[in-house]
């Protein structure tokens, strides 16, 4: 039994030297949290509020009546004022080829009207202008040109900027078998 504890301590002893050996001689600290003085002062005391000034009393004779319910004033009804004449301004669209798709059609003025600005506001009953340009598959504006002026010239170039704007206008149906569009659109403006 001797025998065995000596093993056994030579043992422990040869783990602790070479745990000692492997760990170095480096001293490890915990560091610690820097610690501040601090000095305690007495609170500030509270100063009383200012004595409230006393609210002057009023005479009830003095206070007008509150006015009667039954008694209120109805604002004037304005009248109407005539309403001026509306300038109103419409597109017509025709084609150099056979076109069967009225909802492309729709599609594309809707698109162009909501891009033109119509600046003309003149004295004349009815100006027309038309404007010539072709429609690729994929639904890009090329050879976009005036074809009839309207002898406004603010009028015709706000047409030309309506359609020049709207590129790229929606793709040609599938259906349809041609590669270009051409279009004729006529921008009207009539004086009601």
């Amino acid at each position: 039994m001797r025998k065995a504890f000596l093993i056994s301590l030579s043992g422990h002893i040869l783990v602790f030297f070479s745990l000692w050996v492997s760990c170095g001689k480096k001293v490890r600290y915990i560091e610690i949290p820097p610690i501040y003085e601090v000095e305690l002062i007495a609170m500030p005391q509270l100063q009383e509020p200012p004595p409230e000034e006393p609210v002057p009393e009023v005479d009830m004779e003095t206070i007008p009546p509150p006015p009667d319910e039954k008694k209120k004033i109805k604002p004037k009804k304005k009248q109407a004022k005539p309403k001026p004449k509306v300038q109103q301004a419409t597109a017509t669209v025709r084609s150099d080829e056979l076109f069967e798709f009225p909802w492309y059609l729709r599609l594309m003025t809707d698109k162009i009207s909501r891009n033109w600005r119509n600046p003309y506001r003149g004295e004349e009953e009815s100006v027309l202008c038309t404007i010539y340009f072709r429609i690729l598959r994929d639904g890009t504006v090329t050879g976009l040109k005036l074809e009839k002026s309207s002898g406004i010239s603010v009028f015709d170039r706000a047409a030309l900027r309506a359609v020049m704007s709207s590129s790229p206008l929606p793709q040609l149906p599938p259906d349809y078998a041609e590669s270009h569009l051409t279009v004729h659109l006529d921008f009207e403006y009539r004086k009601k």
